[in-house]
């Protein structure tokens, strides 16, 4: 298994992972064009981890099937389709060594060959040549929310948000004014800043915070960086996440996962061992080395045990026995028996 399926197979289903440099490539969309995009990414996810497997026409391209009320659910079918013309110009390109002969070879073409509409539903043929340029994680990965993703409006603001999602867990970014609209190919559209803010960046700051499912918000403010004298071409964002711990060392031991899922677990783990386990700060943190994925399962554990009358030593130990199946860490051995009579010492 290579580098990206390891990192997919520890993902929540809800988070998805895409290439730094597709989610800062240039080119403009509308919301549901990225929509659209952020559903095959995720289909993509699906195929690698075997969740959902795709399948191949008859000259080896990969075909996913998407629902075009999921694309937006407010539109009809038809109206959907017919706005999703734009994405035969979605282009990729890359270069590659032969290892035949050592030569280099330049790829670049179109991501997606051919969209036929079924009924409400549309097939979506990937160019086989795209591939490696939609999961290959040489220059670092972005990991979004899909339901923040697709609930946003407009396509700029979605844009952004996974922008501002790959550098969520640094709490920000500075940004050069130029790269950012070249980023969204708006360099001739809006050549003025005061445009891009009154046009792009406002609009996006409220949506993403107003909208209580996006799970970051964001600040910005504009400044010179000195090299085109006193004028300002550079954007200082500061990121916020909409659910976060005022604690500190609990916020570097969750470690990117799911606020939710992370308090869940904790919380469980302190009525099991006590309120000031380091136990069970210990086992929460083995948790979130494991990944969203992980940690989303130990969180349907928790839902299930709420139904069944269960000792609370009963109910540890079978936490920690499913974790057990699902990890190489020892920590997971331990038993509530083990881990009291350490607390109390």
């Amino acid at each position: 298994m290579d580098e990206i399926q390891i990192q997919f197979q520890k993902l929540h289903t809800e988070t998805i992972p895409q290439p730094n440099k597709v989610t800062e490539m240039r080119y403009a969309t509308n919301g549901i064009e990225e929509n659209m995009f952020t559903l095959v990414i995720d289909a993509l996810r699906q195929h690698m981890t075997g969740e959902k497997l795709s399948y191949e026409d008859l000259w080896g391209e990969p075909v996913f099937r998407i629902n075009l009320n999921e694309i937006d659910e407010n539109n009809k079918p038809n109206k959907t389709f017919a706005r999703l013309r734009g994405m035969q110009k979605r282009e990729f390109g890359y270069e590659y060594t032969s290892p035949q002969d050592g030569k280099n070879v330049e790829v670049f073409g179109s991501i997606f060959t051919t969209i036929l509409k079924k009924d409400s539903d549309i097939e979506i043929h990937i160019n086989k040549f795209a591939i490696p340029w939609l999961t290959y994680i040489d220059k670092g990965i972005t990991y979004f929310n899909k339901k923040s993703a697709l609930s946003l409006k407009g396509g700029h603001t979605k844009r952004l948000y996974k922008f501002l999602a790959s550098w969520k867990s640094k709490g920000g970014v500075n940004k050069s004014i130029i790269e950012l609209k070249e980023m969204l190919d708006v360099l001739d559209r809006y050549p003025k800043t005061i445009e891009l803010k009154r046009r792009i960046l406002d609009p996006a700051k409220d949506e993403m915070y107003n909208n209580q499912k996006s799970d970051i918000w964001f600040e910005y403010s504009t400044y010179s960086s000195g090299d085109n004298g006193r004028k300002h071409d550079y954007i200082k964002f500061k990121i916020h996440s909409r659910y976060k711990s005022n604690n500190e060392r609990l916020e570097q031991l969750r470690k990117g996962v799911a606020f939710e899922l992370f308090n869940e677990i904790l919380k469980f783990l302190q009525y099991c061992l006590g309120a000031t386990s380091e136990k069970a700060i210990e086992i929460t943190g083995a948790c979130t080395n494991e990944g969203d994925r992980f940690c989303n399962q130990r969180y349907k554990d928790i839902k299930g045990l709420r139904e069944k009358s269960k000792t609370t030593p009963q109910a540890f130990n079978f936490f920690m026995s499913a974790s057990q199946k699902h990890s190489d860490n020892k920590l997971f051995e331990l038993r509530f028996k083990e881990c009291k009579s350490r607390s109390k010492i």
